[in-house]
């Protein structure tokens, strides 16, 4: 499971990313800018329709997945960055609906 320092720095990369500062983040998610830079330090305890709100103001997504798929699914995105896909990440798209559509 990810930690919450792990969960802060993606949602501080994301934020810089699309060129946004903590003040500005906060007000589109409608909280507080000291919320937002303690949960991207790791220190904070955030809502969960918080969290929901800044997830949806950056473009990212919060998948939760059982705990053995989640080090699979971990495998796949390195195999996939060297741009091949193992029969293992083909089945798990599969059994999560993202294979081959009729």
């Amino acid at each position: 499971m990810a930690s919450l320092q792990d969960i802060g720095a993606r949602i501080r990369t994301a934020r810089k990313a699309r060129g946004l500062t903590a003040i500005e983040l906060a007000g589109l998610a409608g909280m507080h800018r000291n919320t937002l830079l303690a949960l991207e330090t790791g220190k904070g305890n955030i809502e969960l329709g918080k969290l929901l709100s800044l997830c949806g103001e950056l473009g990212l997504e919060l998948l939760l997945v059982p705990a053995q798929a989640a080090g699979m699914r971990a495998a796949e995105s390195a195999a996939q960055a060297g741009g091949s896909q193992t029969e293992l990440a083909q089945r798990l798209q599969a059994l999560m609906g993202e294979g081959e559509r009729p």
